[in-house]
């Protein structure tokens, strides 16, 4: 295919989309399923910020897109990307151009046409492709379904009646979940099921319904209830289960109590959701937050491979990466964090 020497110098996807007259959405695919405005997506992508939740060094993304005169019944596009970041959260530029180059090589400018079996094979081999988790892919699905008002899946009405009475739950698809979950808002019924029985929930259902909350701004009381059940609990894969289902609920002062509850002595499970999911309330700008000493000091009693993953998943987070450097070289640390860091940084 001949290559248009002016699509072959657009640097950015946002670019891409645009010359390919696509309409499209953004969500951050990284610690949590979540919208990314077009506005930012194109200000990371131009380095102009940092993308704020790499996982692994990397920063992943969904996008979906569709012609911009596209009919209603129309199913977009939709890329998983997985690009990679370096040690200030910034996207490494020259790998969005390499997968921008694969594209136009197969597609040219019709980003939007349908591809044969030969280019889809030949595009599934771009190394910034990837496959989400089934829980992340059921709860993009679920948040599509709701932003275009779709109908749930039909494995919804299942999973409401397996959170009101659990002796269904081994019948319940991830999906069902995070369709649920996702319009809690407008399901008294199931958020007051949740919010009664989470604790009491078979240990599997538990831990899936955390998977799928996670994703999701619950209601208020909903939130109040976890908040004040982890303060409540000592078995720590419930507390564990609450904690990640909080994961991303606003900052109240009940939640920071429950954090500091928790973090006072936490189980492994326990340190690693604070530092993968719940870490913005560490950030000492945020009002209110809790301690980032005390989560370093919690972080300090795990395996030293454990420590040292986490210290790293910590500082690859661009905005509690500086608080996390100046903390560290503090004179004051406690013995246990000092000596911690000093095995991980190889100064004994």
């Amino acid at each position: 295919m001949k290559r248009d020497a002016s699509l072959m110098s657009l640097s950015t996807l946002t670019q891409l989309l645009n010359e390919g007259q696509s309409t499209y959405v953004c969500y951050d695919l990284g610690r949590l399923v979540q919208p990314i405005s077009n506005d930012d997506f194109a200000a990371i992508e131009q380095q102009q910020q940092p993308y704020p939740y790499p996982v692994q060094g990397h920063a992943c993304f969904a996008i979906v897109f569709w012609p911009k005169l596209a009919t209603t019944e129309q199913d977009p596009y939709l890329w998983f990307l997985k690009f990679p970041v370096d040690e200030r959260g910034l996207l490494e530029q020259s790998t969005v151009q390499e997968f921008i180059t694969q594209v136009i090589t197969l597609l040219g400018q019709q980003v939007t046409h349908a591809l044969s079996a030969e280019q889809e094979k030949q595009l599934q081999q771009s190394p910034y492709l990837f496959t989400p988790t089934e829980a992340k892919r059921a709860a993009l699905h679920a948040k599509l379904s709701l932003r275009w008002q779709r109908s749930p899946s039909i494995h919804f009405e299942l999973a409401q009646t397996a959170l009101q009475e659990p002796k269904h739950w081994q019948q319940v698809g991830v999906q069902g979940l995070h369709d649920v979950c996702t319009r809690l808002e407008s399901l008294p019924e199931s958020a007051q099921a949740i919010a009664n029985s989470f604790s009491q929930y078979p240990a599997p259902l538990r831990q899936a319904l955390a998977i799928a909350l996670e994703h999701q701004q619950l209601p208020a009381e909903l939130s109040a209830t976890f908040a004040a059940d982890i303060q409540q609990h000592s078995a720590s894969d419930a507390r564990a289960d609450l904690l990640r289902s909080l994961a991303r609920q606003p900052l109240t002062p009940q939640l920071v109590a429950a954090i500091e509850h928790v973090l006072a002595q936490p189980s492994s499970d326990e340190v690693i959701i604070c530092c993968a999911r719940l870490w913005e309330a560490f950030d000492p700008l945020a009002q209110p937050s809790v301690s980032l000493e005390l989560l370093l000091d919690a972080v300090a009693t795990q395996e030293p491979a454990v420590f040292a993953a986490l210290i790293t998943d910590l500082l690859r987070l661009p905005n509690l990466r500086p608080h996390v450097l100046v903390m560290l070289r503090r004179d004051d640390l406690s013995q246990q964090l000092r000596q911690a860091w000093q095995t991980f940084t190889g100064a004994n």
